[in-house]
């Protein structure tokens, strides 16, 4: 008698434990709750949700309601009833409920939203994350090139896409970072031209992080600021230049920090992953870093660095902005001249015909006498910027200098820009503390007909100088002036109107290799406007 008393304690304990099994696990099952008290009876064991004669009460439990999708794929699990209306024993029970539960990882679902660079997905616990965005530049171009200009020498009206690009971004296990983006437009789409961004990133040791992949180099607040968010439709001629034309995006590795108002980040990188259209960089053959053979030879590589501080910061609304780059790189001669490596600008951006361009700096091989061969070149950057409300002020110097055979201490290239800007409607430039470079507007009220948004407005007028003629390059002497009009409807849709007019544009003859025809555009002084729509999601 004490044997089966006993037998039925410990039977109704393992129900009991039993039961309790797929309740916890219920716990983590998203859903409806609603208290849930049962009862077991003495005799048959089965379980019950109303009190009765005969039966105990075990405990409080938790009944979730399942959304009807679920309870329609778990319905395929459930048991088969028996005669009687009576389902197989508590403990089948509590496996087929545990079966039935397979609730979620902690901190494995996921949340969806339209964030700051496009549609993210994150995990609850923030550990992964994955966004996907992308955007389009549609520019038009028309000009004013005077008369009597061949159709040779002259700017081209026109329009095109100056940039389509999509990408990819996010978090993987916490620490590690990663991006990749590829640009429709850039060289010609083909052996991996259009890669800009392609790089992974460990951040876990806070502040400071490394980087490894292709990436922009450290190099001028302009260059660093996102073309998206540039207040000019093209970036300055010295960044075009010295940074821009020699392809900013590099295979390399990266540290960097940062903190309340400072950043510093120094790079290592060679060439860039696939060349394109690109040649004239340090990568000496159409097939660059993606296939090197025949007269490739061994890679270029440089070392960039970049530091900024803040000595004043009140917010977006009043700040002072100071740094300076500084860039070293050694370039591959394999090719003795026959793919060398330049700096160039142009004076349009539809058309984007060299205006000033050093042509190749390594002269041929069987040029005899003063033959030149550059075997590296430096850069030195400084940089200022400062908000005041609504105006702003930015401004950097650049200076190239060439190294090599018959070149010397002269033979340096200079450039500089200013600009103002002005909020028409009350914004201030957004500032990435981060980053040392300015980020996204957002308009204090978006366009919008129907409540009278008007969206934001923003005058600029800025000055630029590109001086690459010396001892013994003839690349040319611009000057130009440039006013802006922004209307930025929204955060993530913006118009633009630039007129730009070329003030000074001088070649000197000091007897070395000249380019054609971008010589032969000497002394022309053109109007040009050009207008874009920009669009990103």
């Amino acid at each position: 008698m004490d044997e089966g008393i006993a037998a039925k304690n410990r039977y109704m304990r393992f129900a009991k434990l039993a039961l309790a099994v797929p309740v916890v696990l219920y716990a983590g099952v998203p859903g409806k709750i609603f208290a849930l008290n049962l009862y077991m009876d003495n005799k048959t064991a089965q379980i019950y949700a109303k009190p009765g004669p005969g039966r105990q009460f075990i405990g409080a439990f938790e009944k979730i309601e399942e959304a009807p999708d679920q309870a329609m794929a778990a319905s395929k699990h459930q048991p088969h009833p028996v005669a009687g209306g009576r389902s197989d024993s508590p403990a089948l029970q509590a496996a087929e409920a545990a079966q039935k539960a397979r609730p979620v990882e902690a901190g494995k679902s996921v949340q969806t939203r339209l964030g700051e660079q496009g549609l993210e997905i994150e995990s609850s616990n923030g550990d992964f994350k994955m966004n996907i965005g992308g955007d389009v530049q549609l520019d038009a171009q028309l000009n004013d090139n005077g008369e009597g200009i061949p159709q040779s020498a002259q700017l081209n009206d026109g329009m095109g896409a100056r940039r389509t690009r999509v990408h990819t971004q996010g978090k993987l296990s916490r620490d590690f970072n990663y991006r990749f983006e590829y640009d429709f437009v850039r060289g010609s789409g083909t052996g991996a031209a259009g890669i800009t961004d392609a790089w992974v990133e460990y951040s876990g040791w806070q502040p400071a992080s490394i980087t490894f992949g292709q990436f922009r180099e450290p190099f001028s607040l302009e260059s660093l600021t996102n073309y998206k968010y540039l207040t000019f439709i093209e970036r300055s001629a010295p960044n075009n230049a010295f940074v821009e034309f020699a392809n900013p995006f590099l295979m390399g590795i990266s540290a960097q920090t940062s903190g309340e108002n400072y950043t510093v980040r120094g790079a290592f990188q060679a060439e860039p992953i696939g060349n394109g259209n690109f040649a004239n960089n340090t990568s000496l053959t159409s097939n660059g870093n993606a296939n090197r053979n025949g007269q490739s030879g061994n890679s270029s590589y440089g070392f960039t660095g970049r530091a900024t501080f803040l000595p004043l910061y009140e917010g977006n609304t009043g700040l002072l902005h100071i740094g300076a780059s500084g860039s070293y790189r050694n370039v591959n001669n394999t090719s003795n001249g026959v793919a060398a490596m330049s700096f160039a600008n142009w004076a349009g951006n539809v058309d984007r015909t060299n205006w000033a361009n050093t042509g190749g700096l390594t002269d041929p091989a069987s040029m005899a006498g003063n033959r030149r061969v550059l075997e590296s070149f430096s850069r030195l950057g400084v940089e200022v910027a400062g908000v005041y409300g609504p105006f702003s002020l930015q401004a950097e110097y650049m200076r190239t200098g060439l190294g090599g055979q018959n070149y010397d201490s002269r033979d340096h290239l200079d450039g500089y820009y200013a600009y103002a800007s002005y909020f028409l409607t009350g914004e201030s430039r957004s500032y990435d503390k981060k980053r040392g470079a300015f980020g996204r507007l957002n308009p204090g009220r978006n366009f919008d007909l129907k409540n009278g948004g008007p969206g934001a407005w923003e005058l600029a007028i800025r000055f630029d100088s590109l001086d690459m003629n010396t001892a013994h390059v003839s690349g040319g002497f611009m000057q130009t002036g440039t006013l802006a009009l922004n209307w930025y409807l929204n955060p993530y849709f913006r118009l633009m109107a630039d007129y730009a007019h070329v003030f000074t544009n001088q070649h000197s003859d000091n007897g070395f290799t000249k380019v054609m025809p971008a010589l032969a555009t000497a002394g022309q002084h053109p109007g040009i406007f050009t207008a874009r729509a920009q669009v990103e999601w």
